[in-house]
């Protein structure tokens, strides 16, 4: 996992010309706290009822020069599949999400802009509720599973604590856009 981080980086600053440094407004010892709302969801069955919504926490470490940050991210969505036929039926999915993600900072010509390409691994927790004919029910856990994601992003800083945030990957939402808070 540390090789495939490392050329990622590699990669990444080559493509971009980026610096391998940390941009000005995200340094050690600082910490971001971001809640954003999600545009698609991987694994969602039917229509979505409420989007994606995440919080999440990034803390950077700088390993063996590389600018890196790791922190946490929880999220809940839910979508609802009807059928009609001669009988009404309605399922309901709740989607829980709790993970971990890590991250690559790379410096780019900006003093308000903090850019990063990160990796994301959890555990969706899926819980789904029945209405129909003859039963009406719950079932937690049954259809539960690991999860992972990968996603690219930015945070323009308004200020010096206050910045909007955009992701574009594959994990809990496809693009994630909100507010970002710097502790």
């Amino acid at each position: 996992m540390k090789k495939f981080l490392v050329l990622l980086c590699v990669i990444i600053s080559v493509v971009s010309g980026a610096e391998f440094e940390y941009p000005s407004v995200f340094q050690p010892g600082e910490k971001i706290i971001q809640g954003g709302l999600g545009f698609g969801m991987a694994g969602m069955y039917g229509d979505v009822v409420i989007p994606p919504i995440s919080l999440s926490i990034d803390i950077p470490k700088e390993i063996e020069g590389f600018p890196l940050s790791f922190g946490a991210v929880v999220g809940l969505s839910k979508s609802e599949y009807s059928y009609w036929s001669l009988d009404d039926y309605t399922w309901s999915y709740t989607y829980f999400l709790i993970g971990g993600r890590g991250a690559f900072h790379y410096k780019l010509d900006s003093d308000k802009l903090d850019t990063y390409v990160g990796i994301m691994l959890g555990y969706n927790i899926v819980s789904f509720d029945y209405d129909g004919p003859s039963y009406y029910g719950s079932y937690d856990g049954g259809e539960s599973y690991l999860t992972y994601g990968g996603y690219v992003g930015g945070r323009y800083f308004f200020n010096e604590k206050w910045a909007a945030y955009g992701e574009l990957g594959y994990g809990f939402g496809y693009i994630n856009v909100g507010i970002a808070y710097k502790l």
